[in-house]
């Protein structure tokens, strides 16, 4: 299956957010004027706006940042997700570009049960016969020490319910790719953080308590590619669910860890943890969901319906 090039991102943003901004202006009966005034009295980021920059934005000359678009969508009850999921050319383009690595070139894994083939993904809940198994083999790619230590044992399906796990797997049922995530409050997320709690204690308030942010333990993938596939699950599950109002990362992933620095996301904490003689450092992350929309990879990850996504020379089954 071929693919065309992709179109440079910006045009394309530029495009989405012309049109709903002429969309929005005439549903509320405003000119250019008006709209200046209203986004000044709502916000000082507005205060040096003319009815010139409104113009150009409407025109698509060019656009405001993504972090002025999330509140001029506030300010209108929208969120970024709901103007750019709608547009096709935006998720096309999505698509297209996450298959890509950073070089441009096409993907290529350095694993040996990995080269260009079909893989699928699979979801498993806490109640899937196969859901402990699989999250033991996800946790040794992880060597995360916090996750379900060697002398714990990974208890009942009970006490596991709040977890998601996705996995990918090629020929012969190789994993090569996973995330594992959950929602959680606040409060516990930076007991977690602070190392106050283990695992389990987060999972057993997970349960009891209104959870509010969406906390991702690891998130894998041999290629670049099944590197996105694996974000955009839960990005796309934050997106889709309004109740999601933070996202936050909890690693000991260098990689990882890495990959979200790359996306201009801040670190939160550095938190070292003393295991069998060595220390690990534990990475943790937090973004409001205004500022997961306001940037530009995660917005792109999180449009994506993960069945659409299909490798550069095969596909992607679902199950």
């Amino acid at each position: 299956m071929g693919y065309k090039k992709y179109a440079y991102q910006k045009t394309v943003i530029m495009k989405v957010f012309s049109s709903f901004l002429r969309k929005i202006r005439s549903e509320h009966c405003l000119s250019q004027e008006g709209l200046r005034a209203l986004l000044a009295e709502r916000s000082h980021s507005f205060d040096s706006l003319d009815t010139i920059s409104i113009s150009r934005w409407e025109r698509g000359i060019n656009t405001p940042s993504l972090t002025k678009q999330s509140e001029i969508a506030e300010v209108f009850g929208e969120d970024l997700f709901n103007i750019y999921s709608s547009d096709a050319s935006f998720v096309e383009e999505s698509v297209y570009s996450i298959q890509l690595s950073s070089s441009g070139k096409s993907d290529k894994a350095a694993h040996p049960y990995y080269n260009y083939e079909q893989y699928h993904t699979k979801s498993m809940l806490s109640d899937h016969a196969n859901f402990s198994s699989m999250l033991k083999l996800c946790l040794m790619y992880e060597g995360n020490p916090r996750l379900f230590p060697a002398h714990q044992e990974i208890a009942s399906t009970t006490s596991l319910k709040p977890l998601n796990l996705v996995s990918a797997f090629c020929s012969f049922s190789q994993l090569v790719g996973h995330c594992l995530f959950c929602k959680v409050n606040t409060k516990a997320l930076f007991e977690f953080m602070n190392c106050s709690i283990d695992i389990m204690e987060l999972l057993n308030v997970a349960k009891q308590d209104r959870a509010n942010v969406l906390v991702v333990l690891s998130s894998f993938g041999v290629s670049p590619q099944i590197d996105n596939h694996m974000m955009s699950v839960y990005l796309n599950q934050l997106a889709m669910d309004k109740t999601i109002e933070y996202l936050s990362f909890s690693t000991c992933d260098s990689k990882l860890k890495q990959k979200l620095m790359q996306m201009k996301i801040p670190m939160f904490k550095v938190k070292p943890i003393e295991h069998q003689s060595k220390t690990i450092q534990n990475y943790s992350f937090i973004m409001s969901r205004s500022e997961v929309m306001a940037n530009r990879n995660m917005l792109m990850l999180s449009v994506i319906p993960t069945i659409n996504i299909k490798p550069m020379n095969s596909g992607i089954t679902e199950s």
